[in-house]
């Protein structure tokens, strides 16, 4: 029997707006949308959303294109897609912050997460994806010479040359090892103590990401995987990444760390597991918070 993927549990994942992939082609219809009487826009500064909150939950500050005009200078606007036939924006006001003060607050983004919608979340992290890029990108990769925002936002032109550039997407492997009944877990060097989390590494150069799972945990933990099952992903913008989920199954518990990726590492139980993600920390260690994919993985495996 073909088996059925269950939707994808992951925040930032499940885009709730038509991305208008065709209509955005055309500079004109994109115009166009600037002047529909229902667009609206959302705006961040960096990583930082603006948010209303409505306590004990938060959600995006949405409003009329019309308070652009609040702004010294002239900004670029991208497309986010349409809900229904209103389209969305959202605009990077980094530097002017302070014109927009009452209509919300600009807000830490990983500390407000397990405070928002998944729509809102899936929406402000394609914003901010986008919005960082464009900030980072604005010079010809083979020139230098200044490139114009092109299709509602979804690359970058050289009017010169026409060369063109997409958002950069760096994909990353992400992967439990699990021995019979127990999984590993390692802390980096940065991590605080006792938080503890998958392997992670990014995909190299004609690799496949099933062998990146398998080279990172054999780098990183000296353990030997022959397979690695793709469970799920999930975009994560705060490093313009695709993390891709795996469960691997190892051939013994015994591990090589390299202490320059890894500080400690330790095998876990189902039990114990179950109770971190819950919130104790009765066994002297605790994991990512729930709108990480590590965290969902842990759940796919302690459910299994």
């Amino acid at each position: 029997m073909k088996r059925v993927k269950s939707p994808n549990p992951n925040v930032f994942a499940n885009y709730p707006l038509n991305r208008a992939g065709n209509e955005r082609r055309s500079a004109e219809w994109v115009t166009a949308q600037q002047t529909h009487p229902d667009a609206q826009m959302i705006i961040i500064s960096g990583q930082n959303p603006l948010i209303v909150r409505d306590s004990p939950l938060s959600r995006l500050s949405w409003l009329m294109l019309e308070a652009l005009s609040l702004l010294p200078v002239q900004k670029d606007l991208v497309l986010l897609g349409l809900e229904g036939s209103a389209p969305r924006f959202a605009v990077d006001v980094t530097g002017h912050e302070d014109v927009f003060e009452g209509l919300g607050e600009f807000a830490d983004l990983r500390k407000s997460a397990p405070y928002m919608s998944a729509d809102d979340l899936a929406i402000i992290g394609h914003a901010m994806w986008l919005l960082n890029w464009h900030e980072r990108h604005q010079r010809c990769p083979q020139s230098g010479e200044t490139t114009v925002m092109a299709d509602g936002g979804y690359k970058r032109v050289n009017p010169s040359s026409g060369v063109e550039q997409y958002p950069r997407i760096n994909p990353v492997a992400i992967v439990l090892p699990t021995f019979g009944e127990k999984v590993c877990l390692g802390r980096g060097p940065d991590f605080p103590p006792g938080f503890l989390s998958a392997f992670a590494g990014y995909l190299e150069p004609g690799e496949t990401l099933e062998e990146c799972a398998i080279r990172e945990l054999h780098e990183e933990a000296g353990l030997k995987a022959t397979d690695a099952e793709y469970i799920f992903s999930q975009p994560w913008p705060f490093s313009a990444s695709l993390m891709v989920g795996f469960i691997a199954p190892v051939e013994s518990l015994e591990l090589t760390l390299d202490p320059e990726e890894i500080a400690e590492a330790r095998w876990c139980s189902r039990e114990e597991i179950r109770d971190a993600l819950q919130g104790h920390h009765d066994h002297g260690f605790f994991v990512p918070p729930p709108y990480t994919i590590a965290h969902q993985l842990l759940k796919v495996w302690v459910a299994r």
